[in-house]
């Protein structure tokens, strides 16, 4: 009753503040509201700040008394814990996704004058206020700032994709709670008034919406703000480009830039010396206070006393975290000593790379700029390879981080062990922030060289032709024709002049069999394009079956095949009677070699025509019994229930006996054997099981199912049940003969009849007449 009147209390000071009824969550005595509404579409600014005012202040109104100790055991009855910590983290949602909102609106005022100074500044921009020459430092200002304003257009795109792709999502969610919150409260008012556990459900839903409506108006702020950040960084990208083609129209590179280049690689060695000089400093300390921290482990070490019943001291654990994070210090710092010192040895790639530039842009010297773009390529090398190492330190360092994150995520905050592992975790952090300014320094000379290596080469490229390219021609040219016009091999052809056999030499040349070759290969091609589409076509209008059709159109390619093979070698000039004496050993081996393929390739077709055995028929082939997937030129797929394919050769089919158990129908009879325990009454028997056949969906009632009562055995009564079933994609005989057994075996229990293995006598009732009367009154569920 406390909780109740304070939710009540925080609700009228909640409404004379704010002017308006708290929609907010109250755990415990929440109170009815009206549907929320979600934000308008169009409102003023000062608008939007104050509905997300109040919301802030409705929900952490609400989440107040949800914070205080107790709370969640005086929640109404039937509100879980489940359902009061998803409430307290929707209003805390709620809270955070204000103040992000708010941050977003509050920058797109400065998004929308980025974008009004960078069209002002890109329509007012006519030239440099400097007069030329511009020096390539100047020029490679304007590159860097080019590829940095790419990168973050590239990046604003990106996120604008997510965002407008999440704002669809969430804009549908939102209609549906604010739908589930109309309808819940209509319940209510109707149903349950004064339900409280209702009550408090539907104020929980009333947040659920609120949440989402603040997401999608969220969203909705940050697509804007998305689309103004990347309209001012593609309006910059293209004043840069402008500025960076005209400096390079008029680019100049001097003794002077060199000297400054050098220059400030020096200063920033220096600056790196300094920082290693600290780093050593701190680093000595380090190891000062880690050899305090093995001094004091050692002590306590040492006052332990032996023996296997003897406790360990209090301090142990301690002492042992604190010489960990000693260790990790050390070890830290030596790290970034050593990354530092990489670091400084990368300056001198600098001026070395621009160097090597100047050369390249300035000297006429063939073999001077040949080396000075061997030099670079070989320092792009060395430096990806640079690269590679410092990202395999980088994922060990972020390794070692992520387990220390999890070994203080078991730790409570007043944890005395919590502070060595924060200095260990500490000393991991900047560990990591060197080398991945390492990192950056050496992507960056990357790209650097690999931008100018870039540069040359495309200026090499764009270069006017030498007074040499038309002899280069002219002896790729001769190359080629003498490549074309070696002689693979020669024949001997005679023909008639005159009536007299002249014998003549011919040869065959490489260039005439690649034209040969590939001709044959592009006619082939374009056949089987052919043959495809009118298959396509003729099976489409039912005209043939497709296995078929697959027969015919692998016959026609061979026709085709064997017609191109012979224009191919009248092309290159060559008499069928060249293979003449060939001809008896070739006669000879085909004979012996293609017997069987014959056969089979015969047999498949007459299999075909004669549709004794069709695609999709249940076959049985010498014992194998399974679904004939593919009738083939040399042989057929046959599909067990097993899902194993085995292929049969098409003569098999002709020469053995072959069950085809689809041929005329897919009907197919299948019987099942029951035994029953002695003394049962044979009619009951009959009558159930003849009700279990007629039951069953899948068992055909046409013809009807068949009862029999097969035999009189030593212990047991055996009766037969006889049933069609269909073959279809429904249907497995097993499963069916299953369904059987079990209907069985539940009606036996039920009417008292039992199975020889169970008793001799049906369930204590001796009586025949007794069971059959118990049968007949038994009335089935229904199906």
């Amino acid at each position: 009753m406390r909780l109740i009147t304070q939710r009540c209390l925080y609700a009228l000071l909640g409404c004379w503040v704010l002017t308006c009824p708290v929609n907010g969550q109250v755990p415990g005595m929440p109170s009815l509201s009206a549907p929320s509404e979600a934000p308008p579409t169009a409102e003023t600014p000062e608008q939007t700040e104050t509905r997300l005012e109040l919301w802030l202040k409705e929900a952490r109104l609400a989440l107040s008394p949800s914070n205080e100790p107790g709370a969640e055991t005086r929640v109404p009855e039937g509100i879980t814990s489940a359902n009061f910590s998803d409430d307290r983290r929707t209003l805390e949602q709620i809270v955070q996704g204000v103040a992000r909102h708010q941050k977003t609106l509050a920058s797109q005022p400065d998004a929308i004058k980025a974008l009004e100074a960078a069209r002002t500044a890109e329509a007012a921009w006519t030239g440099f206020s400097e007069s030329p020459p511009y020096s390539v430092l100047f020029i490679d200002e304007l590159v860097n700032q080019h590829d940095a304003t790419k990168a973050q257009a590239s990046s604003h795109r990106s996120s604008l994709e997510l965002v407008e792709r999440a704002r669809t999502t969430t804009q549908e969610e939102a209609k549906l709670a604010e739908e589930t919150h109309r309808r819940l409260l209509e319940e209510v008012e109707e149903q349950s008034p004064n339900n409280e556990a209702e009550k408090w459900r539907l104020t929980a839903q009333k947040a659920k919406s609120r949440l989402l409506a603040l997401r999608a108006t969220s969203l909705q702020s940050s697509a804007s703000l998305l689309n103004d950040q990347v309209g001012a960084t593609q309006i910059q990208r293209s004043l840069l480009e402008r500025q960076i083609a005209t400096a390079k129209k008029k680019a100049s590179f001097s003794d002077a830039d060199i000297a400054k280049v050098k220059k400030a690689a020096e200063d920033r060695r220096a600056a790196i010396r300094k920082e290693i000089a600290a780093v050593r400093k701190d680093q000595q300390e380090a190891a000062t206070a880690r050899a305090e921290f093995q001094k004091k482990l050692d002590e306590i070490l040492s006052a332990t006393p032996e023996g296997d019943g003897a406790a360990p001291s209090a301090e142990l654990p301690m002492a042992q975290l604190k010489l960990e994070a000693g260790d990790a210090r050390v070890d830290a710092l030596q790290s970034v000593v050593e990354t530092l010192e990489s670091l400084e040895q990368l300056e001198p790639y600098v001026p070395e790379a621009y160097e090597n530039r100047k050369i390249l842009m300035l000297s006429t010297a063939a073999a001077d700029r040949e080396n000075a773009l061997q030099s670079m390529r070989a320092n792009h090398d060395r430096l990806k390879a640079w690269g590679v190492v410092v990202g395999n330190q980088l994922s060990a360092v972020n390794a070692d981080i992520s387990k220390q994150e999890s070994r203080s995520t078991m730790i409570a905050a007043d944890d005395p062990r919590l502070v060595p592992m924060n200095e260990q975790r500490a000393a991991l952090w900047e560990k990591q922030a060197v080398i991945q300014r390492l990192s950056q320094a050496v992507a960056l000379q990357r790209r650097t060289l690999k931008r100018w290596i870039g540069e040359f080469d495309q200026t090499t490229r764009d270069q006017p032709l030498a007074p040499t390219f038309e002899g280069t021609v002219s002896k790729v040219k001769n190359f080629f024709r003498w490549i074309s016009a070696i002689e693979i091999f020669h024949y001997d052809d005679t023909v008639m002049a005159g009536g007299i056999p002249i014998t003549e030499r011919r040869g065959v040349t490489l260039g005439r069999t690649f034209i040969a070759i590939f001709g044959f290969m592009a006619a082939y091609f374009i056949a089987g394009r052919i043959k495809s589409r009118l298959q396509n076509a003729v099976v489409s209008r039912g005209r043939i079956a497709h296995a078929q059709a697959n027969t015919l159109s692998n016959w026609l390619m061979i026709v085709v095949g064997l017609l191109l093979a012979v224009t191919t070698l009248h092309f290159l000039r060559i008499p069928l009677t060249v293979f003449a004496f060939l001809g008896g050993a070739l006669a000879i081996g085909l004979g012996f070699g293609s017997q069987t393929l014959i056969k089979n390739f015969i047999s498949g077709i007459i299999v075909l025509f004669e549709r004794k055995i069709r695609v999709g028929d249940i076959v049985d082939v010498g014992g194998l019994a399974g679904t004939v997937t593919e009738i083939n030129t040399r042989s057929s797929v046959l599909r067990g229930a097993d899902g194993r394919e085995t292929l049969i050769p098409n003569s098999f089919f002709l020469e053995n006996r072959i069950t085809n158990l689809t041929l005329s129908n897919r009907r197919v009879r299948r019987m099942l054997t029951v035994r029953v325990a002695p003394g049962c009454s044979p009619h009951a028997v009959s009558v159930i099981l003849t009700e279990c056949a007629e039951r069953h969906g899948l068992i055909l009632q046409d013809p009807v199912p068949i009862i029999t009562f097969e035999d009189f055995a030593d212990n047991a009564h055996v009766f037969g049940i006889y049933y069609w079933t269909e073959f279809n994609d429904k249907t497995n005989c097993e499963v069916v003969a299953s369904d059987l057994r079990f209907m069985i075996q539940k009606r036996f229990l039920e009417s008292g009849i039992e199975f020889p293995s169970v008793a001799r006598e049906c369930g204590g009732i001796t009586d025949p007449a007794v069971q059959f009367e118990r049968v007949k009154k038994f009335k089935p569920p229904l199906q």
